[in-house]
């Protein structure tokens, strides 16, 4: 789905879901099924799929991600279908176009099983999804799905397109400014550096924004390899994890594999939590590693 995701568990839709999903409906193109998905709870992205079945009711076609937008992505599917249970279960299995600057490698390609069920005489496709990546070291979403026939998602979006033009114009209002918090910590070889985290759910970008000369890192997480030998460039790598799930504390370990063409390996580690921002610059010579521990409350 070329989710950064990438895009948790399945529920029936919110109201303000279903308004964004008529929404979705009315720009769409594609046939087939059309709606959205609600990736982790906070995010929507409109989402249609086109499929044929054959006599085993095996099913082959394509889907489409965030439709006309910036991220809009292209990619085949295969599934089956259940007729006694109108069980529908397919998965995205290779990226056929997008528009996205994100690395196909990297795209989060999902799995998706739902069914049919009729809901105010309308044929409505309720289910969750799962997604995983090529990339081992990247953590993907998953989520809930809701779509109906394209005929309904037409007719559904007039009926809304009318109800709003009815509706008084809102008020204008100014848009608050987001609080965000910045530390800069120089980060040397052999330290230990704690970050008390305010959110569960982190992000952890890296990049070599001085000289691209060759410096190469290998990372850990809790002893793990997520990164090996990687050569750091001007392209960030990012990561998101969930601190709840590891225990509510990770220790990250960069080691210097190799310090390029100038000396000193140079890296810039952003690691985003809620409203903070700690952006930690990295100097290490060739062998030399610093630890990162991220801790909530």
């Amino acid at each position: 789905m070329g989710l950064k995701v990438t895009i948790k568990r399945g529920r029936p839709y919110a109201p303000a879901v279903f308004f964004l999903f008529l929404l979705f409906a009315a720009s769409a193109h594609a046939t087939g099924l059309r709606g959205a998905i609600v990736i982790g709870n906070t995010e929507v992205m409109s989402y249609s799929v086109v499929y044929e079945l054959d006599r085993n009711n095996n099913l082959s076609g394509y889907s489409v991600c965030d439709i006309n937008g910036s991220e809009e992505t292209k990619a085949r599917i295969r599934g089956t279908y259940d007729p006694k249970t109108r069980s529908l279960n397919f998965e995205e299995v290779v990226v056929i176009s997008t528009r996205s600057k994100v690395p196909v490698s990297e795209f989060c390609l999902m799995k998706v099983s739902g069914r049919f069920e009729k809901k105010n005489g309308r044929t409505m496709f309720n289910g969750t999804f799962t997604s995983k990546s090529r990339d081992p070291g990247l953590l993907c979403e998953s989520g809930s799905i809701v779509m109906m026939m394209e005929d309904d998602a037409d007719a559904l979006a007039k009926r809304a397109a009318k109800a709003l033009e009815k509706l008084p114009p809102p008020a204008e209002a100014p848009l608050p400014e987001p609080e965000w918090t910045r530390n800069v910590v120089e980060v040397e070889a052999g330290s230990l550096t704690e970050l008390r985290i305010e959110s569960p759910v982190v992000q952890l970008d890296l990049v070599d924004d001085r000289f691209q000369d060759g410096d190469r890192i290998t990372v850990l997480k809790n002893n793990a390899v997520i990164l090996d030998a990687l050569e750091i460039t001007n392209r960030v790598k990012s990561f998101r994890f969930d601190l709840e799930k590891e225990g509510k504390e990770v220790t990250f370990t960069i080691l210097a594999e190799d310090e390029g063409a100038i000396s000193l390996t140079t890296v810039k580690a952003s690691i985003r939590s809620g409203s903070q921002v700690h952006l930690l610059m990295v100097s290490l010579s060739k062998g030399e590693s610093a630890r990162i521990v991220l801790k909530l409350p």
